[in-house]
């Protein structure tokens, strides 16, 4: 357990302290703010715009995604870029298990992607607090919580466990073409009254824990329900495969 969290702790630290990750922090937030900011022509354009609940339901659905696109490019190269820079032979040198080695890098991505997440919706909540008309601060904290917990904890899980382990058992221009068609298809998805697909990382059903349109029925539990097993068993799947894989051991 002990040489897990030292793996762990590096690989969180090592990705917090890249500059491309807050670089990506940086473009996801100016397109957020760019698109939701509540200026006079965001609030003109945007109905409900005066919500918190809904600033922050469209900042999940789709600046979250484009956070999370970029993190998945960073973190899919970890395992083979161990290979490459001799890393991983010098961890083999002590009496560590391919289970602690794996399991520290699939957690120490959840952690940092999950930080960054979390503290790129709380740069937009407050944001929004600070100039949007009439807005109090503890009108953003439920849609807030409800967003950090409900939809980027899971998807952070997803998202990082899906790119660690499929850059460590497949080639890792695959992981990018399977990452890019995988988002590229949320982002085409439009929202309508219907239940969303359970396939989806930030707009699925648990997006509507957030914020529910006045018009539509009322968010349905059971689609919430389907895409949190979804993405907790997508992030399993991916446990598991790179907990059965020999490749991560070989030379690259």
């Amino acid at each position: 357990m002990r040489r897990m969290l030292t793996v762990l702790r590096r690989e969180a630290a090592m990705q917090l302290g890249r500059a491309a990750t807050w670089g990506v922090f940086g473009a996801a937030m100016l397109l957020s703010l760019l698109d939701n900011a509540p200026t006079a022509g965001n609030l003109a354009r945007l109905e409900f715009l005066q919500d918190p609940a809904y600033f922050l339901y469209r900042v999940t659905s789709f600046d979250l995604l484009v956070l999370l696109f970029g993190l998945v490019f960073l973190l899919a190269g970890r395992l083979p870029l161990d290979g490459k820079t001799g890393m991983r032979d010098l961890l083999m040198a002590t009496p560590l298990r391919k289970g602690e080695y794996a399991l520290g890098k699939l957690l120490g991505g959840f952690a940092s992607t999950f930080l960054v997440s979390a503290l790129f919706l709380a740069a937009n909540a407050a944001v929004y607090a600070a100039f949007a008309p009439l807005a109090r601060p503890i009108d953003c904290a439920l849609p807030l919580t409800r967003a950090i917990f409900c939809c980027a904890l899971p998807a952070s899980l997803f998202a990082s466990f899906c790119a660690v382990a499929l850059g460590g058992v497949l080639d890792v221009r695959l992981v990018y073409a399977l990452a890019a068609a995988y988002f590229g298809w949320n982002a085409a998805y439009i929202a309508s009254a219907g239940d969303p697909p359970f396939g989806l990382l930030t707009a699925g059903g648990l997006v509507r824990t957030i914020w529910t349109h006045p018009r539509w029925p009322a968010a349905s539990a059971s689609s919430a329900a389907a895409n949190a097993a979804f993405l907790a068993l997508g992030a399993g799947l991916a446990c598991a495969l790179l907990l059965g894989s020999r490749r991560i051991w070989r030379r690259r």
